[in-house]
């Protein structure tokens, strides 16, 4: 264990929304971790899965999404999902000022996982490589959104792509610990809608990386908790399969909810992922682009 250091402040990236950020930075760091929170969440959230990396060496950042927790923008909307790639650029270029000479890993979790995806597609030597938890591939079959809506909401993505609708979550499929869910609940930062571009942003933006699958080139521990039902564990699935088996390193699992990092047996989530880390930081940092 090591003494850390807590740390927070504000992005400034041009035309775009301010951006919250914190960290949690240990006195002699052997990588950074770059948190991607999920849909309508913060990077508040990951303060206890960060502090645990960081008491054992890991540079650990979070930032809050454009139009989520303590950032600007209007609530969970964008109109390109882009703009969450953008968010994240601006993210990296804050942990690589402060740490040059560290190898750079993405942690995304659901949403984040998917853009943790995207980023890695676009720009496979950006970081050292990503981990990845229960990504928004698809929608769980229970959850998913039914024709009726799915017109509705391209319709409304056209005529009024700001209009909020209720994002349909069901809490109670987070986490088996009663506490986390209570406490999400109780969250004044978290959000329960969304508005109808974002949906529609997202789900081309999920069916574009199922596509991609085999375009894999950075390093990656894709993570998916069995009994999620919030998103699709078979998409998942599917996704590892077309993926080049040299770059990717898959675990389910089992019996598991979305939010394994907050289920009451992330210590084994916690020592994988520590395992996953240990491995490839020996590879050194990455050359990123510009």
């Amino acid at each position: 264990m090591t003494r850390v250091q807590t740390l927070s402040g504000t992005l400034q990236t041009g035309d775009a929304p301010a951006l919250a950020w914190r960290a949690w930075v240990p006195e002699a760091p052997r990588a950074s971790l770059l948190f991607v929170h999920g849909l309508a969440e913060h990077s508040g959230r990951y303060q206890r899965t960060a502090g645990h990396f960081a008491e054992r060496g890991f540079a650990c950042y979070a930032f809050d999404l454009r139009g989520h927790g303590s950032s600007q923008g209007r609530r969970v909307h964008v109109q390109s999902f882009d703009d969450y790639l953008a968010d994240l650029h601006a993210a990296l270029s804050l942990v690589r000022a402060r740490h040059r000479t560290l190898p750079c890993f993405l942690v995304g979790h659901s949403m984040g996982g998917l853009i943790t995806i995207r980023a890695v597609l676009a720009k496979p030597d950006e970081v050292a490589g990503a981990v990845v938890s229960s990504p928004l591939l698809a929608p769980h079959p229970s959850a998913a959104p039914s024709r009726a809506t799915r017109m509705a909401a391209g319709l409304l993505s056209k005529i009024a792509p700001g209009l909020l609708i209720p994002s349909g979550l069901d809490t109670g499929a987070l986490s088996h610990d009663k506490a986390v869910v209570d406490a999400y609940v109780a969250d004044p930062l978290v959000s329960s809608k969304v508005s109808a571009r974002w949906f529609t942003a997202t789900m081309g933006a999920a069916a574009e990386a199922r596509a991609q699958a085999p375009a894999l080139r950075t390093p990656m521990l894709l993570m998916q908790s069995g009994a999620d039902r919030l998103v699709d564990p078979e998409a998942t699935r599917r996704w590892a399969v077309a993926a080049p088996p040299q770059h990717l390193q898959f675990v389910w699992w089992d019996g598991f909810y979305h939010e394994m990092f907050n289920e009451p047996e992330r210590q084994r989530v916690f020592d994988r992922v520590e395992e996953w880390l240990a491995q490839h930081i020996q590879d050194g940092p990455r050359r990123h682009q510009a």
